[in-house]
């Protein structure tokens, strides 16, 4: 597999949570066609984004949350070209008028059905004129623009997706490895991405530090650390500092994160526990580069078996998995070793449910960075799982396709029951 595309399209700067930013990806690019300020935004979002968008705080906006908000803002004032950036140059004159929009009612959303799991439809009106743009399996990518209902733009397909898969073959490719492969692949990474490993973990642990005032969303990360203050644990610290980098992000802080397999909350699991163990031990930035890269490697394993938005926690169960593999490796470990610590923890918490992204958020991720760690150390020990334990196995590939199949079949109307739950609270 090569390295760079693996890294270009799965671990990229995001400001705010992505599924928001999603939201005004496609309103501002369809803004950017229609060529003028909307007096109507109607959106149409998969059940994934519309929980996920929801509760969430979005960046530069002192507090306001949302998916209409993000849609509005990015219509306003959004740069389409940034991405995932996309939020990056909002003035506090346009969060006044999105937030003017939004109580107006001119923003609206529905929920789709039939639709990829990642999905966007943002359609702006103007007197006569409209434009709708869609973004759909990826959220940054946007798929399909119509003015006036003709097209004027139509992605190509990605990276010559694989024979009768949905991926990319890059990620399919991916799926057909094993931990050996992984680890050989992590410690082959060239000096531009051992700078761009380095440059990540600078980012997420810039929110950490951020975070760890305990100014910010629900104070996880803060509360976690004060335990450990007199003592000094590491444990303590793992699990503080990546609750408090998850703080900043859930609450909208103008802060941006190195994100992993689409998510921030993703990339702050996979990137800060380690880290804080490179730092604890003193590994050379090459060694916590190459661990950084196994994790998200293993990151991107899980997340290809299970999907991009699923019912179950991602940043706790795929980068908790990832930052395990990759703290084993910083403590010295094996591949064998790596796999077994995965093992651990999705034994311990892949009955984690994702119920859309809040304040809350810092909570599971601390945990996953927690269990990550403890993983780790028993791995390193020969403790915790080794061998079958329930639909866990200690092959991380067929722990992989069974994780798939709960997601997949057993929760198959998980997302729909709390999406409806989430509409019958609707304030």
């Amino acid at each position: 597999m090569e390295l760079h595309t693996f890294f270009e399209n799965e671990v990229k700067p995001a400001l705010g949570c992505t599924e928001p930013v999603a939201v005004a990806l496609a309103t501002a690019r369809a803004k950017q066609e229609l060529g003028k300020t909307p007096d109507v935004i109607t959106l149409r979002l998969s059940g994934n984004i519309f929980k996920n968008g929801r509760d969430v705080g979005i960046p530069g906006t002192n507090g306001l949350k949302g998916n209409l908000v993000a849609a509005a803002l990015g219509a306003l004032a959004g740069d389409a070209s940034k991405g995932l950036m996309v939020l990056e140059r909002v003035s506090p004159e346009a969060v006044v008028q999105a937030k003017a929009m939004v109580d107006s009612g001119q923003v609206r959303v529905s929920v789709a059905e039939d639709v990829p799991n990642v999905f966007v439809e943002a359609n702006l009106t103007a007197g006569a004129d409209s434009v709708s743009a869609t973004i759909a399996d990826r959220h940054d990518k946007v798929r399909l623009i119509l003015k006036n209902g003709k097209e004027v733009f139509k992605a190509d397909t990605d990276h010559a997706q694989a024979a009768n898969s949905g991926n990319p073959a890059y990620l399919a490719e991916l799926m057909s490895m094993n931990i050996e492969s992984l680890w050989t692949l992590a410690g082959s990474i060239d000096k531009d991405l051992e700078k761009f490993m380095l440059e990540g973990r600078d980012m997420n642990m810039e929110a950490a530090r951020m975070g760890s005032s305990g100014e910010f969303g629900l104070g996880v990360g803060r509360s976690v650390l004060e335990l450990g203050i007199n003592g000094g644990d590491l444990l303590s610290r793992v699990k503080g500092y990546t609750g408090a980098a998850a703080d900043v992000r859930m609450s909208g802080a103008l802060m941006p994160i190195m994100s992993s397999a689409g998510s921030g909350n993703h990339g702050i699991t996979a990137v800060v526990p380690l880290d804080v163990v490179a730092h604890d031990i003193d590994a050379s930035p090459r060694q916590l580069a190459e661990a950084l890269a196994l994790s998200h490697l293993v990151t991107g394993f899980i997340k290809a078996y299970i999907g991009r938005l699923t019912p179950i926690c991602g940043c706790a169960v795929a980068a908790g998995a990832g930052a395990a593999a990759g703290i084993t490796r910083l403590l010295g470990g094996s591949p064998r070793q790596a796999e077994l610590a995965v093992a651990s923890v999705l034994a311990s918490l892949m009955g984690m449910v994702c119920d859309g992204a809040k304040g809350s958020c810092a909570l599971k991720v601390s945990a996953a960075a927690g269990e990550a760690y403890l993983a780790a150390v028993m791995a390193m020990k020969k403790r915790g799982v080794q061998q079958r334990e329930g639909i866990v196995s200690t092959d991380m590939k067929t722990t992989a396709k069974a994780l798939a199949e709960l997601s997949v079949k057993a929760f198959a109307n998980l997302d729909k029951v709390m999406v409806d739950i989430l509409l019958q609270q609707a304030d």
